[in-house]
């Protein structure tokens, strides 16, 4: 396992067209609509500060879903096969890439929040900022673990272009384009039955209320528990007939 995880990590680099994007796309978005909403109130909350977070918790999603494809490509040409042929448990196989993929969640998180405060004024208490990236970065969590289940599900020639569909319509529905209180009752009512939507409620929360949103917390633990059931499913049939 050791070595496994060793060799993950030194692979992480490689993944620069994925990382590039998740972090170029969020930036591009928040330069846009924070300058536009810059200065405005939405609840008593910096509107720029609001959209900063929705655009990192979007980036770090991008970026752990993005994995996938290094997935596809890796079963496409037999790795699959050299590791049955190793100790290696499936159980820590699903961990090891969760595990890894959640480090790619920090460079878009770092980069919004760098132009968020450099570049838009957004100014919060440190307890604040650390509060944000924690929610945003665990948030990530059951989104890494469904990069896993796409990598296993898509072809090579398809991954991509699914983990984009996903990844854009959890964006849409969930909220971290445009705000849930101005949404129509119906889409508010969708939003709270994906992931996104309590995802961004747990990174928000700090800016309203100071801390963590438990209840968006266990939320997005079971969903990471489940997608990652199914992962582990999808791995040991995929390498039961490698």
């Amino acid at each position: 396992m050791k070595t496994y995880l060793i060799m993950e990590l030194k692979r992480l680099p490689r993944n620069k067209r994925v990382l590039i994007f998740s972090m170029l796309m969020p930036a591009v978005l928040l330069l846009v609509f924070g300058g536009l909403n810059k200065g405005q109130d939405l609840n008593g909350v910096d509107a720029s500060a609001y959209i900063m977070v929705s655009l990192g918790v979007f980036g770090s999603m991008t970026s752990v879903m993005g994995r996938g494809g290094s997935i596809a490509v890796e079963r496409g040409i037999g790795w699959n096969r050299q590791l049955r042929l190793t100790p290696l448990r499936p159980s820590r196989y699903v961990v090891i890439k969760v595990a890894t993929s959640l480090l790619m969640a920090i460079p878009p998180l770092v980069v919004v929040y760098l132009i968020g405060a450099l570049g838009l004024g957004v100014h919060l208490s440190a307890a604040t900022w650390l509060l944000v990236f924690l929610g945003s970065w665990l948030g990530a969590l059951p989104f890494a673990a469904l990069g896993v289940v796409i990598g296993y599900v898509a072809t090579p020639d398809s991954v991509q272009q699914i983990s984009a569909l996903l990844y854009m319509l959890l964006a849409a529905f969930g909220g971290l384009w445009v705000p849930i209180e101005v949404m129509p009752r119906l889409m508010r009512d969708i939003a709270e039955l994906t992931p996104a939507y309590w995802v961004g409620q747990l990174a928000r929360n700090p800016l309203f209320h100071g801390s963590l949103d438990a209840r968006g917390l266990l939320v997005l633990l079971a969903w990471a528990v489940g997608l990652g059931f199914v992962a582990l499913r999808r791995f040991r049939a995929d390498t039961a007939k490698a």
